[in-house]
């Protein structure tokens, strides 16, 4: 009798506790510092390709001259394009979003850019960006970034050792991309509408310390006419938590950007 009255309780004690698992709640996934993050780092890398492949096209050689944009200067020799921002900052018009840009960005070719496999290596001297009138400023920076053209449109573009610092923060950010001109091409005096999609992976460490990766579902794309990123999509995970969905339109030029967790759907600002 006294085992069975041990037994009854066992099986009454694992019943309760079955009971109270079945009423808890889990903790939503309410996440998206990662993909605020990620984000900061998508676009103002990307946008780099845009003015770096402007610039250097038909041998490097400048298509049209900004006269309020950064001091552009081409060694021909070495194969050497300079594009110098200053050390105050300045507005910067290249690229159609009038940020404030200082520092410099040198860019090494290893043969004439028009050639196929050619490889571009660029260095981010001192470089940081300010989407604020210049009251704060973002740093960017690379141990590796190199553009490798495949055909007349479409590059490769590798990112390893990214850092993106500001008070408070220092992202991490490493990719390789497949970049494609899908727009522009044709009118090589404007660099306004040159437009370019990207597809492939990237991981990062958002500014919690928390690592994620990237997985591209649908070609980013962007104008250089437009600050922001315009459409595309793709699969962010952070470590630990599933793959939410970061959605960046149809095409308008905005700066919103559509995020899905397990259905829930939230919406932030790039920076």
């Amino acid at each position: 009798m006294k085992k069975n009255f041990i037994a009854l309780a066992i099986v009454g004690i694992s019943a309760f506790s079955v009971l109270l698992h079945s009423c808890k709640k889990d903790t939503p996934d309410t996440e998206t510092q990662s993909s605020v993050d990620n984000s900061i780092c998508e676009g103002e890398f990307t946008s780099r390709i845009q003015i770096i492949n402007f610039l250097a096209q038909n041998s490097y050689k400048i298509k049209s001259v900004q006269t309020d944009g950064p001091t552009i200067t081409t060694d021909t020799i070495n194969r050497v394009l300079i594009i110098d921002y200053g050390q105050a900052g300045m507005t910067d018009t290249m690229d159609g979003d009038n940020r404030m840009r200082k520092g410099i960005i040198k860019v090494t070719f290893d043969s004439l850019w028009h050639k196929s496999k050619a490889i571009a290596t660029v260095q981010l001297l001192g470089y940081e960006v300010s989407n604020n009138g210049g009251a704060s400023y973002i740093g960017y920076s690379a141990d590796n970034f190199t553009i490798k053209r495949i055909d007349s449109l479409s590059y490769t573009f590798t990112i390893a050792g990214g850092h993106v610092s500001a008070t408070g923060y220092n992202l991490q950010w490493t990719t390789t991309r497949t970049v494609t001109q899908v727009g522009g091409h044709s009118t090589v005096t404007n660099v306004y509408d040159d437009a370019y999609s990207a597809s492939g992976r990237s991981t990062g460490v958002d500014r919690n310390g928390k690592p994620y990766s990237v997985s591209t579902t649908s070609p980013i794309v962007k104008q250089a006419g437009c600050a922001w990123i315009q459409s595309g999509s793709m699969d962010l995970t952070p470590e630990g938590l599933s793959a939410r969905t970061v959605d960046y339109g149809t095409g308008a030029c905005d700066n919103k950007v559509g995020l899905v967790i397990y259905g829930n759907s939230f919406t932030f600002s790039m920076n």
